[in-house]
């Protein structure tokens, strides 16, 4: 049974890391975020980069968030960051304005969204809607908001998988064990109880037992009566984890203020991966 939902995961779930897009404008996140999508997709996937130059009035009152010889500057240099990993990418610029709506617009035609961290304050990202954000929130499609690894550690060597034992928690842990299995990678199943106990324990313990049994010794175990929030970002930083693998309940309004995966996009200190649940329901 266990072997049976190996297979399907790699198969189904994975599917999403096939075709990445890639937002770039320059910046050294930004490439990181490239870096990191050639690894997860692989030689066998392909990479979209795209610039938005968001382009405003015309004549001497033309501006734009990118100059267009720096966004292909950007291109070119991303571009040859994903041939280096052997992964297949096309470049496009989108001169449209505004860059998150852009963005997100192109998103939805992709499996995942790779980019860089938010560059400011959470509050100023809720009251002005910031990429990561907004990308976390809506969800067009699957997100990875892309961080440097720590001083000594290689991207995705140590991940975090973080089950809140809801309904599809069962698939994002088979998608992020699938993951770890096809890159070698080492695995930590995180849940935090509410209460003094777990609401789903047989859940909870097939699961734990799922990850166990796939990966022996690079399984690692913590579940702990704590918030989840807390529980993610302390254990990233004491297994000095580069990559977060976490689902979304696409919380919007004011329910939004309190979501875990964004609040983990922003607080997490490795690159963060936020599924779809109708990605995560794919890999069923």
């Amino acid at each position: 049974m266990i072997v049976e939902a190996l297979h399907t995961a790699s198969r189904n779930g994975l599917s999403i890391l096939a075709d990445v897009l890639c937002g770039v404008d320059g910046t050294k996140v930004a490439y990181e975020a490239v870096r990191q999508a050639a690894w997860l997709t692989g030689p066998q996937g392909h990479l979209t980069l795209l610039a938005v130059t968001a382009v405003n009035g015309a004549g001497s009152y033309r501006t734009a968030a990118i100059a267009p010889a720096r966004a292909q500057r950007a291109l070119a240099a991303a571009h040859r960051l994903a041939s280096a990993a052997g992964v297949e990418a096309d470049t496009a610029i989108d001169e449209r304005s505004p860059v998150t709506e852009v963005l997100l617009e192109h998103a939805a035609a992709h499996g995942l969204l790779a980019i860089g961290p938010p560059a400011m304050p959470r509050i100023a990202h809720l009251l002005i809607g910031g990429t990561a954000t907004t990308a976390a929130h809506l969800l067009p499609s699957s997100v990875l908001v892309a961080r440097h690894p720590a001083a000594g550690t290689t991207f995705a060597k140590e991940i975090i998988v973080a089950s809140d034992a809801l309904e599809h928690s069962t698939e994002l842990v088979h998608f992020a064990t699938a993951l770890a299995l096809r890159q070698g990678s080492t695995l930590t199943f995180l849940h935090a109880v509410d209460g003094a106990e777990t609401r789903q324990p047989t859940r909870v313990a097939a699961q734990v037992e799922y990850v166990t049994h796939a990966l022996g010794e690079r399984a690692r175990i913590r579940i702990e009566p704590r918030h989840a929030h807390d529980l993610i970002v302390e254990t990233a930083k004491l297994e000095r984890c580069s990559l977060v693998v976490l689902g979304s309940r696409r919380a919007g309004g004011l329910r939004s203020v309190g979501s875990v995966s964004e609040r983990v996009v922003h607080d997490g200190p490795c690159s963060v991966l936020v599924i779809r649940p109708e990605d995560v329901h794919a890999a069923a």
